[in-house]
């Protein structure tokens, strides 16, 4: 004869085990983005160079034949950054935790930008504000991936005519 409460125990048993297993593979896997800024040394004689980021984002690629790519927000605040001053040295520019997969662009939004040359300083046009670098890169599940933007202002800054001067951004990304 069946013993009606042993089987119950049973399947309580398994029923147990099984939410266990199965609640592991509902999570959401992510891992975390950590992005920096430094400056290659260079030879103009620029003392100073203020970049200020309203925002940075990065673009998750779309998988399969899911359609969800979408851009997502890293940093919301505005920062401002003396570019001479991270010359071989990095500095944080936000980190966060994104889903895990490819990401194919990072961009910044820059709403100012000043240069001191000679002792005098300069309003940098700016012809975009907002700065496109594509380059993939890899969130992987637990994983820190750490990105430093190499920010070259001697390559970023162009004098068009009397005393003014244009950003046009060369940036780097280094994976660390």
């Amino acid at each position: 004869m069946i013993n009606m409460k042993k089987i119950g125990i049973g399947i309580l048993g398994i029923l147990l085990v099984a939410t266990t297993f199965f609640s592991g593979c509902i999570q959401t896997e992510s891992g975390t983005l950590v992005l920096q800024i430094t400056d290659k040394p260079g030879d103009l004689n620029i003392s100073s160079a203020l970049v200020t980021l309203s925002s940075i984002e990065v673009h998750k690629a779309s998988t399969g034949n899911n359609t969800s790519a979408m851009w997502m927000m890293v940093v919301e605040e505005a920062q401002t950054y003396d570019l001479i001053q991270l010359r071989n040295v990095k500095e944080l520019l936000g980190s966060t935790n994104l889903s895990t997969g490819k990401y194919t662009q990072i961009r910044l939004h820059i709403d100012d930008a000043q240069i001191t040359i000679n002792n005098t300083d300069y309003d940098l046009e700016i012809p975009s504000e907002t700065i496109k670098l594509v380059s993939g890169f890899w969130i992987n599940e637990s994983q820190t991936t750490t990105l430093t933007l190499d920010f070259d202002v001697n390559e970023s800054v162009h004098r068009t005519g009397s005393d003014k001067y244009i950003l046009q951004p060369t940036i780097k990304i280094i994976k660390d």
